[in-house]
């Protein structure tokens, strides 16, 4: 039954060709093949897909597939989704508006806005947080092996109430859970080398360094994003919320197990803040690094700062792009841009394998944000 619905869905799939310089536009027929490959078959990585494709000849957004497969909603090309990593960019984008400005700077370290959170506070800066070159543990790493790492806590109380959060997300794993939680366990774990000396990603890293933010603007996290980026940039999609259902219009979304049955894990978000906190459709999302691109921010840095670069033989086309995916149980995010802004491509899914657990990026869906960029 549901692999009749997916392809009935999959059928009616919508696409909207948008006017651009000119009066051109494009019908997008390649770029809805790409779309309608990773939303059917025994191979599919999501119930639906959504993308923003924008170049020299002209901008499409597309979608297809299921938002939602217990009302069979079709995925509409501004379906909201989580963005997960690609949230990051947002954070560094506010920090350095703020270090601009005086009100932090790069080099503060964590013991200076925060004392006492770690040991090692002292020797850690924002810098280090945001690129993750802070040494910290990651929280994906500790709640894969929790009783090693429980065991390292000595702190009784706070061992108890880290068991109580395990046995109540055990029971319902939509559960909230402040990030603070996850970043006092991560304190009483050692460093994994002398911070600033190489790259480990950790969210901890990312959650403290909004915590330093939103003491820095003496604002809350989703206020200085509505103050400094969604009004700006006029972003009506898009919104805070790391955790729990998503308020709001949006696609659910869904981790696939190897035999295809599918389970809603829209609201599995336990233990995120600004590591993983923006909610937005494709659009929204381009406008964001777009924005970024162009300077409109003031946070161009942010671009050699946290997204990778491609080079045109890695994406499989002419000239080199800068690069970011967000991965999560519930949808990933992949976004492709050239360093003039000309072209970019940004897909969104709602769902994620399995098999694709703790990866960087999920081939088939790499494959098809890639095309759709070389495509533009």
């Amino acid at each position: 039954m549901l692999a009749g619905l997916i392809a009935a869905v999959v059928a009616a799939a919508i696409a909207i060709p948008l006017s651009v310089g000119g009066g051109a536009t494009t019908s997008g027929t390649g770029f809805q093949r790409i779309l309608d490959g990773l939303v059917s078959g025994p191979q599919r990585v999501a119930p639906g897909a959504t993308a923003y494709v924008s170049g020299p000849d002209g901008t499409w957004v597309g979608s297809a597939g299921i938002a939602n497969v217990e009302t069979g909603q079709k995925m509409r090309p501004d379906a909201r989704l989580r963005i997960q990593s690609l949230s990051k960019a947002w954070l560094l984008a506010v920090t350095l508006q703020l270090a601009q400005e005086g009100k932090l700077s790069l080099s503060d370290t964590v013991a200076q806005w925060l004392p006492g959170l770690l040991p090692y506070g002292s020797k850690i800066n924002i810098l280090e947080l945001e690129t993750d070159t802070s040494g910290l543990i990651d929280d994906n790493t500790m709640v894969q092996d929790p009783a090693r790492y429980l065991a390292r806590v000595k702190d009784a109380k706070l061992r108890a109430e880290l068991l109580a959060i395990g046995a109540r997300l055990k029971a319902d794993p939509s559960t909230a859970v402040d990030p603070i939680w996850l970043i006092r366990w991560a304190a009483w774990q050692p460093l994994l080398f002398t911070p600033g000396l190489r790259y480990s990603h950790s969210n901890i890293g990312w959650n403290i360094a909004g915590m330093i933010v939103a003491r820095a603007a003496g604002q809350s996290l989703p206020a200085l994003y509505r103050d400094r980026i969604f009004t700006p940039l006029g972003l009506t999609h898009t919104s805070y919320q790391p955790q729990g259902p998503i308020a709001g219009p949006h696609a659910e979304g869904y981790r696939i197990s190897p035999n295809g049955t599918l389970t809603d894990t829209t609201a599995s978000t336990f233990g995120k803040g600004a590591d993983g906190a923006i909610v937005t459709d494709a659009a929204d999302e381009a406008t964001f690094v777009r924005a970024s691109v162009d300077n409109k921010l003031h946070i161009r840095q942010a671009l050699l700062m946290f997204y990778g670069t491609i080079a045109g033989n890695q994406a499989a086309c002419p000239g080199n792009a800068f690069h970011g995916v967000g991965a999560g149980a519930a949808s990933w995010a992949y976004v492709y841009y050239n360093a003039s802004a000309s072209r970019i491509a940004v897909l969104l899914l709602n769902g994620s394998l399995a098999s694709s657990a703790n990866k960087t990026s999920e081939p088939k869906a790499a494959a098809a944000a890639a095309s759709l960029y070389c495509n533009t």
